[in-house]
């Protein structure tokens, strides 16, 4: 894609008044705000000493022909310097005791007893950014005064005064796609450069990088992470509960459809080889590759013309059904949620919740089969113990498939 990249820098002030007048803004995906305070402290220092900083990456994205410039990288760097500007920091253990919705949790893995398993280090990141403290294009001052945010600098000779933020500069990249950019190369391109960004050192999580995959195509968000999933969890081998990882349902299903009821490939232990899995099955959605390689059935969703229909309906099925928040273990997950997924999301069907008590009789008589082999309770995430499960979810929620003449 033709592009054209600009190169400078801005002083602190002229970034602030950017921030506050919404000249550059966060792209709806982008991670929450992670720095403590000791590390906003350093880059405020680093600036002080006219040190390298790295510079912020701008990316101008065109949105119903209109452009927008997003911060596709800096935004730690960007709401430190608007923190020093007033002198204050946000306390996340505090903001998080006082909002019972800020904290994002690592997702579920595939083990259960294994102590080398790679998961996210970044557990119990915050959910805010800058935009909570702005309103009307300024500081919102009241905010400011809530007891979560603390002083940055408790020593009067440490705080910036205008001269600091008129007389310190940081450094841009700006990436403007030429203007006939179609949303298909623009996505991809964007997707791509997101990615690969990781010049704050702190890496991203497996759910903030897929994001990036589908941002242009934000009416999909609520099919590849559904909100109403945030508070289903699994115990984790490290002891920690892990939030429902949906996408891997969404690809499964969707592979197992397309290639004649099987898994053709699947990363089982390895993350890493899941989260590229992963990645296929999302660009196939978003791009509406009917052709790919790994056999994806992408008949639904259409990324085009897509409405949350069959996830409200989920979502209102796993209500009326009861389905537990918290489970044991990811074998109780997949039980339950591989067939019900299956059959409204990709069949579009109806289970008869009138059955509800047989249906749970049986899938947790299944549950304590497979955990009674000692191979599939230790290693749940090889593939060979994946499909049992698979199969026996499907199976068992298609015995309690709604009667179609009823509905």
């Amino acid at each position: 894609m033709d592009n054209k990249v600009y190169y400078g820098e801005y002083s602190l002030k002229h970034w602030i008044d950017l921030i506050l007048k919404g000249n550059i803004i966060l792209p709806w995906y982008q991670r929450s705000f992670v720095w403590d305070k000791k590390r906003i402290r350093e880059l405020i220092k680093t600036l002080e000493n006219n040190q390298f900083v790295p510079s912020v990456i701008i990316g101008a994205v065109k949105e119903k022909g209109e452009w927008k410039n997003y911060i596709l990288d800096g935004q730690q760097r960007l709401t430190s310097i608007l923190f020093a500007k007033y002198n204050k920091y946000l306390d996340k253990e505090a903001f998080a005791s006082k909002k019972t919705d800020s904290k994002i949790d690592s997702i579920a893995g595939d083990a259960i007893n294994n102590e080398d398993e790679n998961i996210d280090n970044e557990i119990k990141i915050v959910k805010w950014n800058f935009k909570e403290i702005i309103n009307d294009k300024q500081i919102n001052l009241e905010e400011l005064k809530k007891s979560f945010y603390k002083e940055l600098f408790d020593r009067e000779k440490d705080k910036k005064n205008e001269n600091f933020f008129n007389e310190r500069y940081l450094g841009f990249a700006y990436i403007k796609p030429n203007d006939n950019v179609n949303d298909e190369d623009q996505s991809k391109f964007y997707s791509d450069i997101f990615r690969n960004i990781n010049t704050g050192g702190i890496i991203l999580t497996r759910l903030e990088s897929r994001r990036s995959l589908y941002f242009l195509k934000e009416n999909l968000k609520n099919f590849f992470a559904p909100e109403f999933l945030d508070n289903i969890k699994v115990k984790t081998s490290s002891k920690e509960s892990g939030l429902i990882d949906f996408i891997k349902y969404l690809s499964i299903l969707s592979q197992y459809k397309g290639y004649g009821s099987t898994l053709y490939k699947y990363g089982g232990r390895d993350w890493e080889k899941n989260e590229n899995y992963y990645k296929e099955y999302i660009i196939a959605v978003v791009d509406n590759v009917t052709s790919n390689e790994l056999h994806f059935d992408v008949s639904y969703p259409n990324a085009n013309s897509y409405t949350n229909e069959r996830m409200d309906k989920l979502k209102d099925f796993i209500s009326k059904l009861d389905i537990s928040k918290e489970f044991n273990s990811i074998i109780d997950m997949d039980m339950f949620f591989f067939g019900l997924v299956n059959e409204i999301v990709f069949e579009n069907k109806e289970i008869d919740i009138t059955r509800k008590s047989n249906l749970f009789e049986k899938l947790e008589a299944k549950i304590e089969e497979f955990k009674y082999e000692d191979k599939h309770k230790d290693d749940p995430y090889r593939l060979k113990y994946l499909k049992p499960r698979i199969i026996a979810s499907i199976e068992i929620y298609r015995e309690y498939r709604k009667n179609e003449e009823s509905h």
